[in-house]
């Protein structure tokens, strides 16, 4: 289990590794430091055992407070077991009705709604510390595994000296592991927030490229402390 990748748990979906992954100055991104899923809501007590085994101690939700069943046996089990952090990325106010017209008619892309997450910098130093302080494995998700764990991915891989082609990949592959490849067509008007098209994750990445250099830059100007940047980094790559 030590090198697996995807995780095969049968209710959490979207579970994979970061690690593994090479970097543009000869490293390798370390396993079993960061795992990245869709929620936890369905979770078994056997793959409680299986993600402990692991070596999970930190669990991180990106989702808003009305997405999480606080008051559910799987999230009581969760608190019992793993150090719960609820850290919401995204404002309340995402994806308004005339917003998600906007979308669905080309006006603004996916992409572009991922600047509210890059941006919201007091969420990120909070994720970052919780990253920084953890000593043994770190397990952060938000509904699907997509967007909000997609972003937060890209920062993890993009501070690790990741190449662009590697961070799109890791985002574009959750669709398939989600099941929306094999369950809608690619022409529905909802399938744009379906599919996690490569060009939405290239905007991102992009993004932050024209307006921060690089992604340590980027934390920094989020005002990341530096040693919690080092600290991170140095869970990330041998």
């Amino acid at each position: 289990m030590q090198y697996c990748k995807r995780l095969a748990l049968d209710n959490v979906k979207n579970a994979r590794d970061l690690g593994g992954v090479p970097t543009l100055d000869g490293n390798i991104t370390k396993w079993n430091n960061f795992l990245r899923t869709a929620n936890l809501d369905d979770i078994s007590d056997s793959e409680i055992k299986t993600l402990k085994d692991y070596g999970i101690e930190t669990i991180i939700d990106l989702r808003r407070e009305r997405e999480i069943p606080f008051g559910s046996e799987e999230h009581k089990r969760i608190i019992d077991n793993f150090n719960f952090n609820h850290i919401s990325l995204a404002p309340d106010n995402e994806f308004r009705k005339e917003e998600i017209e906007q979308i669905i008619n080309k006006e603004i892309s996916i992409g572009t709604t991922y600047r509210n997450l890059i941006d919201n910098f007091s969420k990120i130093r909070q994720i970052m510390e919780v990253f920084a302080k953890t000593e043994k494995a770190i397990l952060f998700h938000c509904q699907e595994g997509k967007d909000r764990t997609g972003i937060i991915s890209m920062i993890l891989l993009g501070l690790a000296n990741v190449a662009r082609a590697d961070i799109i990949a890791d985002y574009e592959i959750s669709s398939a592991y989600l099941g929306y490849i094999e369950r809608y067509d690619e022409h529905e008007p909802l399938s744009v927030f379906r599919i996690t098209n490569p060009y939405s994750m290239k905007e991102a990445y992009d993004y932050i490229e024209r307006k921060y250099k690089t992604f340590e830059d980027y934390l920094l100007y989020a005002k990341v402390d530096q040693d919690i940047i080092d600290k991170v980094k140095n869970k990330l790559i041998n």
